[in-house]
């Protein structure tokens, strides 16, 4: 860590004095020598050639500039000022300069008229509420521009008016122009929106930008006010709710536990393992660089500019062996040029647990529940010359003690002793400014977020510097250096399972205020283990800097390049004190006590280059062409021991440890994982006359982790579409866009473990010989293992109306994937049971939609509402012998060992299918529950070769529906998500209303809807039947789910209120998350970790 400190030193000392340099850059502008000689040359390349040699920046509107006549220049000249009066000398246009920005404007072109009216308000943008510099604004007469000013740079204009002049128009590049009559009474306050068009007009791809007009590929496009309108911290929820597809993979036992990093799985799974590798999370790059899962979990939200999610071949090839599964393209906020500016947000976070899943038995039901399940009925034991009489005193003697604690009002709340209101905060700081040649970017976070059980916590810590430097038309360097630590600590209070078992007429602590550990029916407390010394932490922190270099030859030719280093270490503790419950029964006390410590350390780096070429010839078409090449290598190193014997619960350094744990699998051991890939990309691009377009991608990849024989694998894609609102029998005002396009291609994956294509050995101190220790083979070698192979195709439609008012897009998809790498049976011979081979195939197929309406379109007040649903039909096509061994091992499973049904990954079957036996219900006369065979027989003998597939857990529709509001400043955002037709195996059915002893606490239904008597006409067995009820669809059920996800309400600041607080802006906003959830079906959710709801309070403003 010490070359993390002097890193982060000189780090430091860079940025103050690049920033001090970049202060001084705006004088030397003004001494730069311009020279002109052009002739019968249009204004606006006069201008750009003014802009390149001088390094100002020009602004102006087009409709200023469209009718001057061409003009000729011949000057040679450093003062700016007599440079712009010689260009504009002949022409109605003066201009106006602001440090260093040249706004033209239109020249005063009627006389002044006595009455005079004064004019004064602020532009700023409709999203973020950030002020605009550089607006052009035009006075109107008559419907012409006569005269007009621009924005300074707070967005603040005055004009004085001739009283004639009742508008004025508001225009800047990238937004839609507007126009208000003048209020003179008071500040105007002019918000502009993006043009939709701005906003998708090109694709992001990670490599480089491409124009949507002539993309084939399906995407998404989520701007970063987007997401925040869904959650202010968690990105991934909020992209998976903007994204049709992009699904959030639910753990229902870990709840809103802060240190669990979801899952995303886009477009139905297409892979599986046997380990806990993730093969099937899409690859995520920022900036150009590869990150993980984890790493956009703990991204600051306020650095995002936009997220791109690419979905098919088409968009996703260029990452070849990386693009199976889709790929996220997170862009960070560029940097602008002007004074120094300084930016803080703040995000805090109440959430309550979410107890209303729970419905456990009061003190007074639970004792008669177990006297009705026979525990205080002594029974006779075979086989044991026991005295019943003297067992039925014995419990009728419990039984008696328990009732007087109840009669006393003993009715112990153990579901709250673990939870609590969470408090979280989140403050993000960001300093930046600069010149037009050199801009900068100092930003730092700290993040606190606590979740909804005690004491535990995920906190981070972040600091970022970026540097970039242009010479105008033709280089640009960019550097952005970033440190990240994340320290995380889990709750002490354990499962909250535990907590839910207890009986409620027990109590929590004694009458000396100790923890009780004579609990009912032997049960632990988990109070005892709160109050030890136990504790589960982890700390990571990771170094990155990336060089981005961009190199523009001419107007056709253009270099880029991107190199990224990555330094990460981590290590994690997991104390147990020699007090706990977890050693009750050891009697040596040497293995009393135990410490898990793990370090982990990687090193990555990765570098790409392209070269492009882009043309647009005069009939409106564009030939782009794209060859570029990759290197990446990966070095990650993981290692764990454990320790025993502690003999105090606060002496729980590794230096007081007893010595290891006598069990062998326990020694210190470790993993290494190492793999270098290179690839060669080229993408071709060609749009006829804007109608009709093409495009392919071909790549050329190579990684370590196979055999010579199949060392490279190759991927590609060609798609086509058509611009149907060009064409002239489509041509109207009310269609902006009508577009339809098609791709198919190949992509890959490679997400297994390293070194599967050599043997691997492993030394064996049980293997001496003379000379030293043998070695035994950890994996056998697969020279002959392929790539896995993805082929898609995709067909879909774009459509715009009224103004891109109304927009709509469609994709059909589907996904084949071959050569799955799965583990194969081996012959004991080769040392190894099973080995890697290519032996496996999968199929999804689905269907997305988004439609977006803005149903009332004003300046102060807009409406408009959205829609995106998606479903996926998943199918295993072909699998291995291995696992279908280990399918037969899960179908044999007994109910006795595992609370749910195991997977069962069949052919033709989907990877996510609920394989059960039929039931026919409970037998009113005896409590039994009858099964139903293959060939329709009904029995009371349970077989598993009954199992027929029910249902899926895939649901068969889902998606979201919002709406956004905004009225003068005010904007409200309301989100809700749905899910329909997936089937669930209700495991609090058949583990808290039966399948269980009685002893722990259960769900009210056990209470009233058990089978007691002869005649009972119920859904569930015997009450004194204990064992875990066997795999039926008695407790398959099919579920449909409603949430209120996100009530957004937010205010912006009038720029008049901002002045008298000496800010920029000002904006906040709460946010309610969770706040109804509709379900069909009553289930135990959150059984680890609690759910929780609650709000977030968000401030954000710029000085």
């Amino acid at each position: 860590m010490k070359k993390l400190r002097l890193t982060m030193r000189l780090l430091a000392i860079f940025c103050l004095v690049c920033a001090l340099n970049a202060n001084a850059l705006p004088g030397r502008a003004q001494q730069t020598e311009v020279q002109l000689n052009v002739r019968n040359s249009q204004l606006t390349e006069v201008l750009k050639q003014v802009q390149q040699q001088s390094g100002y920046n020009i602004i102006y509107s087009n409709d200023l500039l469209k009718n001057v006549s061409p003009i000729d220049v011949n000057i040679q000249s450093s003062d700016i000022q007599e440079i712009m009066q010689t260009c504009l000398k002949d022409t109605n246009l003066d201009f106006e300069i602001q440090n260093n920005t040249i706004i033209v404007k239109a020249r005063l072109a009627i006389p002044q008229e006595q009455n005079m009216q004064k004019v004064k308000g602020t532009v700023i943008d409709a999203k973020s509420g950030q002020p605009m510099p550089g607006v052009t604004i035009a006075a109107l007469a008559n419907g012409q521009a006569v005269m007009g000013t621009a924005t300074d740079q707070d967005g603040n204009f005055t004009l004085n008016l001739p009283s004639s002049i009742k508008d004025l128009t508001f225009t800047f590049v990238g937004y839609k122009a507007v126009t208000l009559p003048i209020q003179t009474n008071k500040e105007m306050v002019v918000r502009l929106e993006e043009e939709v068009k701005a906003i998708d007009e090109v694709v992001v791809t990670g490599y480089f930008t491409k124009s949507k007009n002539s993309y084939t590929g399906a995407v998404k496009t989520i701007k970063s006010d987007e997401l925040k309108a869904v959650s202010n911290t968690n990105i991934i929820a909020a992209i998976s709710a903007l994204t049709p597809g992009l699904n959030l993979v639910e753990r229902n036992d870990l709840g809103s536990n802060p240190n669990h990093v979801p899952e995303l799985l886009l477009r139905g799974m297409s892979s599986f393992s046997a380990t806990n590798r993730q093969v099937n999370q899409p690859t995520i790059i920022l900036d150009g660089v590869e990150i993980s899962m984890e790493e956009l979990y703990d991204l600051d939200m306020n650095e995002i500019d936009n997220i791109t999610v690419l979905k098919d071949a088409s968009a996703t090839a260029l990452y070849g062996s990386r693009a199976a599964n889709g790929v996220i393209v997170v862009e960070r906020k560029k940097l602008t040029e002007g004074n120094i500016r300084v930016s803080y947000n703040f995000t805090g976070n109440v959430q309550f647990p979410y107890l209303k899943d729970y419905d456990v038995l009061d003190a007074r039901e639970k004792l008669e529940y177990e006297r009705r399940a026979g525990l205080y009925t002594a029974q006779a034991v075979q086989g044991e010359n026991s005295n019943i009489g003297e067992e039925q005193y014995r419990l009728d003697q419990l039984y008696n003690e328990r009732y007087k604690e109840v009669a006393r009002g003993v009715n112990t709340d153990w579901l709250s002793q673990p939870a609590r209101t969470a408090f979280s905060h989140d403050h993000a700081l960001r300093i930046y400014g600069g010149a037009s040649n050199i801009r900068y970017e100092l930003s730092g976070r700290f993040n606190n977020t606590q979740g909804v059980m005690k004491e535990d916590y995920r906190r981070r810590y972040g600091l970022g510097f970026k540097l970039e430097y242009h010479i105008a038309n033709k280089l640009t360097f960019a550097n952005r250096s970033n440190y990240n630590e994340t320290d995380t600590k889990d709750s002490p209070y354990g499962s909250f399972s535990n907590w839910v078992n207890q009986n409620p007429y027990d109590r929590i602590f004694n009458e000396y205020g100790e923890p009780n550990r004579n609990l009912s029916w032997d049960n632990n407390n988990p109070m005892v283990e709160v109050l030890l010394g136990n504790y589960n932490t982890t700390t990571n922190k990771s170094l990155s800097n990336t060089t981005d270099v961009r190199w523009d030859i001419n107007d056709l030719f253009r270099i880029a390049g991107n190199f990224n280093i990555s330094i990460s270490e981590g290590g994690g503790e997991i104390y147990i004190s020699p007090d706990s419950e977890v050693f009750k029964t050891e009697t040596d006390i040497t293995q009393k006590g135990r410490l898990d410590k793990s370090y982990e350390k990687g090193v990555d780096w990765s570098g790409n280059i392209n070269a492009s070429f882009n043309k647009l010839t005069k009939n409106n078409s564009l030939i782009s062409l794209v060859i570029g090449g990759e290197i990446r290598k990966n070095r990650y190193e993981y290692s764990t021991l454990q320790a025993s014997g502690f003999y105090d619960d606060e002496l729980n350094f590794i230096g007081h440890a007893n010595g290891y744990p006598t069990n062998s699998n326990q020694k210190p051991s470790g993993s290494q994982d190492l793999s270098t890939e290179v690839g060669f990309f080229a993408n071709g691009n060609y749009m006829y006359n804007n109608r009709y377009y093409a495009d392919f991608v071909y790549r050329l990849s190579g990684s370590s982790k196979f055999g010579a024989n199949q060392r490279f694998g190759q991927f590609w894609s060609v798609g086509a579409g058509w611009n149907l609102h060009n064409e002239n029998f489509l041509k109207s005002d009310k269609l902006d866009l009508l577009k339809i396009r098609g791709s198919v291609g190949y992509t890959g994956k490679t997400n297994f473990a390293p070194f599967q294509a050599i043997t691997m050995y492993k030394y064996d101190n049980k293997l001496e010989y003379l000379n030293g220790i043998g070695a035994i083979p950890q994996t056998i070698a697969n020279e002959d293992l392929k790539w896995e192979r993805e082929f898609s195709y995709n067909i879909g439609a774009d459509v715009s109306l009224f103004g891109r008012r109304l927009n709509a897009t469609v994709d059909y998809y589907l996904k084949k994937t071959k050569d799955l790498v799965l583990s194969a049976s081996k012959a004991p011979s080769t040392g190894v049971t099973e080995g890697m081979e290519n032996i496996g195939e999968m199929e999804n197929k689905g269907f997305e939609f988004s439609i977006d309406g803005m149903l009332i379109q004003r300046n102060d007040f807009w409406w408009q509402l959205s829609m995106n649903g998606s479903t996926n039909k998943n199918r295993i096509l072909k699998i291995s012998n291995a696992l279908e061994e280990q399918n037969k091992t899960n179908n044999d499973a007994p109910a006795s060992k595992y609370h749910g049904p195991l997977a069962q990954y069949e052919e033709g079957e989907s990877t996510s299918a609920i394989k059960v036996v039929r039931s026919a219900g409970i037998d009113p006369a005896t409590g039994q529950e009858v099964f139903i065979k293959r060939n329709g027989e009904r029995t009371f003998t349970y077989s598993a070769e009954d199992k027929i597939v029910i249902g899926d857990q895939e649901p068969k529709f889902q998606g979201t529906v919002s709406t956004n509001f905004f009225y003068k400043g005010f904007s409200l955002y309301l989100m809700g998500t749905f899910k329909c037709g997936g089937y669930t195996y209700n495991l609090t059915r058949a583990t808290r209303i039966e399948g269980n002893s009685g002893k722990t606490n259960v769900d009210q239904r056990a209470f009233d809807d058990r089978w007691c008597q002869p005649g009972d006409i119920t859904a569930y067995r015997d009450i004194k039947l204990s064992a875990l009820p066997e795999y039926t669809d008695r407790f398959v059920e099919k579920e449909n789910i409603f949430t209120i996800s996100s009530i957004n309400l937010g205010y912006e600041f009038a720029p008049h209120i901002c002045q008298k607080l000496l800010v920029r802006n000002f904006r906040v906003g709460i946010n309610l998350t969770d706040m109804l959830r509709l379900s069909n079906i009553k289930m135990e959710r959150g059984t680890s970790y609690l759910y929780g709801n609650g709000f977030e309070f968000t401030l954000s403003t710029t000085f």
